[in-house]
């Protein structure tokens, strides 16, 4: 990596961070201020608020990222631009390719960067950031779905009330089915927890049905063979968009295998795949505007350009992804439309100018 590189890599990253801080200071001050509304239920108190919006922030920046790499590389060229900067560095005979291969190390540095916030720790700080505020607000970590959580592991239909934050799973219900899709065995536990390897159900009572007769069983412990482990209760519990990808993957195919519906969880797996890329795709985009841009345009006309075409992503994204949703269209075709769009859109813009 060369000394232009760098220089550019710097820019790049330095403005990107900057309005990150910026955006994220904004969205931290709001969401403290709606917690300030909790302050006196339960056991909630003004640290709480603050101990809340401080691990929500990770979730707050990856949703940003991509707009804070527009703008941020928008504004970053666009100063060097306004300087003569960009116009001494073409005339010491580097050309805009060039110039755009150094914009893309910087990509390339900031989609890692954003991966792993959103693999690794975004995750681990939602589930901290609600536990939190649920045993603080109502004395308990409880998960509790209003009609229940179903799974389904091939003939076996299980009907979970409640999960606990260390995984307890509390009244549970298994309905076994026989090939001919009769009921064989109904089993009711009152909790059930992981040892490592398998379930193990309590205070259970099994009622095994024939054609003949009825046999009900009561027993206090036994082992509960399921595909159903701790990282896919931690998939069913949490929201889409707080889950790793290497979680949203299990749980798909985990779905696939049992023949259920899975669209929604592989939509949100290509997202955070595709994710990366559009980074790449904003920072591509931005140049075709920085150098296009004459050397008196100010900062505030690079600023609205930004913003309008941040939101503009923001919304085709969630349209696009809707869309795919309604009328059953590829999950990785939804998901990458946009990003695939900017690109085809950037280059023709970059085309224009060599």
């Amino acid at each position: 990596m060369n000394i232009l590189d760098r220089y550019i890599i710097k820019a790049v990253i330095y403005s990107t961070l900057l309005f990150l801080l910026i955006i994220l200071s904004l969205y931290g001050f709001i969401t403290l201020a709606d917690n300030f509304k909790y302050i006196g239920k339960g056991t909630f108190e003004m640290n709480d608020a603050f101990y809340y919006t401080l691990f929500t922030l990770p979730r707050r920046m990856y949703q940003l990222f991509p707009f804070s790499v527009l703008l941020g590389a928008m504004m970053g060229l666009g100063a060097l631009n306004s300087k003569n900067e960009l116009i001494a560095i073409r005339a010491a005979g580097v050309s805009i390719i060039k110039i755009i291969f150094s914009v893309m190390k910087a990509a390339f540095i900031l989609a890692v960067f954003m991966f792993l916030v959103g693999e690794f720790i975004l995750p681990i700080t939602e589930k901290i950031a609600e536990n939190h505020w649920s045993t603080k607000v109502h004395g308990t970590t409880h998960t509790v779905s209003a009609d229940a959580i179903w799974v389904r592991d091939k003939n076996t239909f299980t009907k979970i009330h409640a999960i606990t934050s260390d995984k307890t799973l509390g009244n549970v219900s298994i309905f076994s089915f026989s090939d001919d899709k009769s009921l064989k065995v109904s089993t009711q536990a009152a909790s059930a927890y992981y040892d490592g390897n398998d379930w193990i159900l309590n205070d259970i009572q099994q009622t095994f049905i024939s054609e003949d007769k009825v046999v009900v069983n009561k027993i206090d412990k036994a082992r509960w063979p399921t595909l159903l482990d701790l990282e896919l209760v931690d998939v069913i519990i949490s929201k889409l968009e707080y889950l790793s990808a290497s979680g949203l993957y299990r749980y798909s195919t985990y779905l696939d295998v049992n023949n259920l519906d899975s669209t929604q969880y592989w939509l949100a797996f290509w997202d955070k795949m595709v994710q990366p890329f559009s980074i790449a795709a904003m920072l591509l985009l931005s140049v075709p505007f920085v150098f296009s841009s004459t050397r008196t345009s100010n900062a505030g006309s690079r600023l609205m350009i930004g913003v309008i075409i941040g939101v503009i992503f923001t919304i085709a994204n969630k349209i696009t992804a809707q869309f795919g949703l309604v009328y059953d269209l590829s999950p990785f075709f939804s998901a990458s439309f946009v990003t695939i769009s900017i690109v085809i859109i950037a280059s023709l813009l970059i085309r224009r100018m060599t």
